[in-house]
């Protein structure tokens, strides 16, 4: 029995229990004395009673945090809470920090401030956010405050704003509100730094909408912006996950401007339609939306393709576009772990015929916090190679990216085969190997285990007598792949891992069917050129024959056209002074 005692004794004594700790002065969380002695442990309850910063590297775990009135704690590091939180003080999370939660409640009674960076997420277990009083998020043109909750409520002098980075007139930016329940009217009384321009004595503000009417197109108010005469203002309300074009006042510089509302909780639906009635127009815009991130947190990109891609994206265009200042960049299923940026606009490309609608939903389990810019950029995994090819003219970069991964094929792979934004303007831009319909790719995915046997054709548009520069951009391709440009009018090869292809066009250059890039495990010559493109297709309502690759044949082309019944309905000839042509 007694042996029996004196174990038990020892166990006893081996348990640790949690603690409240008091801070007994100002200073870091890792300094003792802060402490007035031992610093706590990990699953602690915390008391902060002074002007307390956990310093960067610094992360640490504890069981519940009490701020008590009129203190401080900043973070620069991560903290993490297990169930409990009260603020009675000023909570300061900056660019470095992250506070998480996984559980309890938290509530606010004072000042919380989320600097660009820096993020505050509480976990689906935590039962109440409680905010009483004043709560700010901020961002920079590179980083932005993420806020992640499914539970809010307001009280007191509770409230939330986003400060948000717009660029400036020189550049436009595209924008949905963060919060939700702000009146735009509102929105412009608060921000006196939102650019405006009066014509014939109509105001008009530098916030506008998209339209993807073939009307609107053909009329020029594809985008129009809120003024005092044709597109009031009103009382109209920010729509949640709907996007806008925006822009501050200056010119190089842009500034922030102040989103007030609640936080977005659930699931946003937003109904888009495509008006694209075949490609008449490829240009005009119509089958696409200008849509935004309705929530105070980054979302993640590939999360919301896969969610969408087999019903409500174009096949072509499984991809968000966002618009960098000069041109829209491409975010698709072959480059992962890109995520869109607090309330952050966005196109994408509408599937079905003309006057289809569809619901594209935005979820709270596409919200992460993790994300630096308006598009965070990938990580490379294995098993993947990136080719990106670069024209250069006029002081202009434009590049088009090639995948190499395990789900590529020659042909169209919804989501890592996609187009070119029919608006933007794009001087590069590839071609699919197989069952190419005109459409110009911005991304394309070939297989991985076939990197070393690919001819792909490249699209280039250039102006005569300027000196345009063809060059790899990225490559992350095996060393023992060649890379080349062949010039197929001139007959040449170019490895591009060795020299830039360097060319002063005497007329315009436009279309396929000139240059094709080759991947390959041995060496080429000029010998080798013998890669011609000529392509005939005709895309659904269009009433014509497009056929491509005309400039790189002899003199002339005969065409003729045979009905199912095999008698021929129309024998032409086409002169190939021009690379492109349709026939009736």
């Amino acid at each position: 029995m007694k042996k029996i005692l004196l174990l038990c004794a020892l166990l006893i004594t081996g348990i640790s229990l949690a603690e409240t700790k008091t801070t007994a002065s100002n200073g870091n969380w890792n300094d003792v004395n802060t402490w007035g002695g031992a610093l706590p442990a990990s699953g602690d309850d915390i008391v902060i009673d002074h002007v307390v910063t956990l310093t960067s590297g610094d992360d640490r775990s504890v069981n519940s945090i009490t701020i008590n009135s009129q203190k401080t704690l900043t973070l620069n590091a991560t903290l993490t809470v297990a169930t409990t939180s009260v603020n009675g003080g000023w909570f300061y999370v900056n660019a470095d920090g992250e506070y998480t939660q996984s559980a309890g409640t938290f509530t606010n009674n004072y000042f919380i401030y989320c600097y660009a960076g820096g993020t505050i997420e509480l976990g689906s277990s935590v039962s109440s956010f409680s905010n009483n009083g004043p709560m700010t998020l901020y961002s920079s043109n590179s980083l932005f405050a993420g806020f992640k909750t499914s539970v809010y409520t307001e009280a007191g002098f509770g409230n939330i704003t986003y400060s948000r980075y717009i660029n400036g007139t020189d550049y436009w930016d595209l924008i949905g509100a963060p919060l939700k329940g702000q009146t735009i009217s509102s929105f412009l009384a608060a921000n006196n730094d939102i650019a405006t321009n009066t014509v014939d004595g109509v105001e008009s503000s530098a916030i506008g909408v998209y339209t993807n009417t073939a009307a609107a197109a053909s009329a020029g108010t594809s985008w129009n912006n809120y003024n005092d005469d044709g597109n009031p203002v009103g009382s109209t309300v920010f729509s949640q996950g709907i996007g806008y074009q925006m822009a501050t006042d200056g010119t190089n510089t842009g500034s922030e401007v102040t989103f007030e509302g609640t936080v977005e909780t659930q699931n946003v639906p937003v109904s888009v339609t495509t008006n694209e009635q075949g490609s008449q127009n490829p240009s005009d815009g119509t089958k696409f939306a200008l849509i935004a991130n309705p929530y105070p947190s980054y979302i993640d990109v590939t999360s919301f393709l896969n969610a969408h891609k087999t019903t409500q994206l174009h096949a072509a265009h499984v991809a968000v576009y966002g618009w960098d200042g000069t041109a829209y960049d491409t975010y698709s299923l072959a480059s992962p772990g890109n995520n869109i940026a607090p309330g952050q606009g966005f196109m994408v490309g509408i599937a079905g015929s003309s006057g289809t609608s569809h619901t594209i939903t935005f979820t709270t389990a596409m919200q992460t916090t993790t994300g630096s810019g308006d598009y965070s950029e990938h990580n490379p995994v294995n098993d993947r190679a990136e080719l990106f090819i670069n024209l250069n003219q006029n002081n202009s970069d434009n590049q088009t990216k090639l995948f190499f991964l395990n789900q590529g094929t020659d042909g169209l792979n919804p989501g890592y085969d996609v187009a070119t934004l029919d608006i933007g303007n794009y001087s590069i831009y590839s071609r699919l190997i197989a069952d190419d319909e005109g459409v110009n790719m911005d991304h394309q995915t070939l297989n991985f285990d076939e990197i070393n046997n690919k001819v792909i054709p490249l699209g280039i548009n250039a102006v005569a007598g300027e000196e345009a520069i063809i060059s790899i951009s990225h490559n992350t391709t095996n060393p023992s792949t060649y890379v080349y440009l062949e010039d197929a009018l001139e007959g040449t090869f170019t490895n591009l891992k060795e020299t830039d292809f360097v060319i002063t066009p005497d007329s315009n250059l436009e279309g396929v069917g000139r240059f094709f890039i080759h991947t390959t495990a041995s060496t080429m010559s000029n010998e080798d050129a013998t890669t011609d493109l000529l392509n005939v297709f005709k895309l659904t309502n269009n009433n014509f024959i497009t056929v491509e690759g005309l400039a790189t044949q002899s003199n002339q082309t005969n065409l003729k056209l045979y009905n199912i019944l095999g008698k021929e309905v129309l024998s032409t000839t086409l002169a190939n002074n021009t690379n492109t042509q349709t026939v009736s």
